[in-house]
């Protein structure tokens, strides 16, 4: 009886006299989405701050078929270790890397999920961080298991889904990715139907491979060298960091000794150009 009356009493104290258990239920319900909406808009901000630090860095965006090995991409461009798994959605948010690209070229790569065969729409929105960097991106690396039997399904589905986010005309790299487990045969025959196409180059790669994505690597540090026109730069002798800095984060084409001067031919970053420019004793004009 006691205990009876101990639950009834609890159970008015937590409801609030007069409330029913729906009541409780809607209340509590309420109260979670609201806390739910407040993270989400929390994370939303905190993502809008990444992209604006971003700026003026050259973004690249792996997207591709589930399993297709875009992580295991990512993984060997940065020299880290994400998440890889043989199954479908292994990778459910977003991971960018800063991936060196050799000559003082760098770009912001970033791995997304992967699509499938008719993407329900309601999935969509819950991977919307991740297709918010494609969107993002100055380039797409479209990542195609070459080894799969059925590729060319896998990359049709693919261009489908960025047909519908709008996505297609965004520049693209086509990556046929686990060469190693095909023939060379085989590969000859899709490297000569592909070989033609004129709007989005063709790269072949493996990620087990040693030097395997070599390929994949020139073709970014050519798409982020193409936005970096070359610049006049003169520089005091005497200017050693100045000129450290030029040699390290640019990509030096000439450089000439003229008494206490130095004259250099270069593609410059724009935040190493704002600085330069920000010296008195550096003439930079370009070319």
């Amino acid at each position: 009886m006691w205990t009876h009356l101990s639950r009834i009493r609890g159970g008015i104290g937590l409801r609030g006299p007069g409330e029913t258990q729906l009541e409780t239920d809607r209340r509590l319900i309420n109260r979670r989405i609201a806390e739910l909406r407040k993270k989400l808009a929390r994370v939303a901000e905190a993502r809008a701050t990444q992209r604006r630090r971003r700026r003026g860095q050259y973004r690249v965006a792996l997207v591709g078929y589930t399993n297709a090995g875009k992580s295991s991409v990512l993984n060997v461009l940065s020299g880290t270790d994400l998440f890889v798994e043989d199954r479908l959605f292994a990778t459910l948010d977003s991971a960018t890397r800063q991936v060196d690209l050799g000559s003082g070229y760098e770009a912001l790569v970033t791995d997304t999920v992967g699509f499938i065969r008719k993407l329900p729409h309601h999935l969509v929105a819950s991977f919307r961080s991740t297709l918010e960097e494609a969107r993002e991106a100055d380039l797409l690396v479209h990542v195609v298991d070459v080894s799969h039997p059925e590729w060319e399904e896998q990359k049709k589905v693919v261009e489908e889904v960025l047909e519908d986010l709008e996505l297609a005309d965004r520049p693209q790299v086509l990556l046929f990715n686990k060469v190693d487990r095909i023939t060379h045969e085989e590969e000859e025959v899709v490297r000569n139907r592909f070989r033609a196409l004129e709007s989005t180059p063709v790269v072949f790669a493996s990620a087990v491979e040693e030097g395997g994505l070599q390929a994949l690597i020139e073709a970014l540090r050519a798409r982020v060298r193409a936005r970096r026109p070359p610049f006049s730069v003169e520089i005091p002798a005497g200017a050693g960091a100045l000129l450290a800095a030029v040699h390290r984060e640019g990509e030096v084409i000439e450089q000439h000794e003229n008494g206490t001067r130095i004259r250099l031919t270069a593609r410059l970053p724009e935040s190493l150009v704002g600085r330069l420019r920000r010296e008195p004793q550096v003439s930079l004009s370009e070319l």
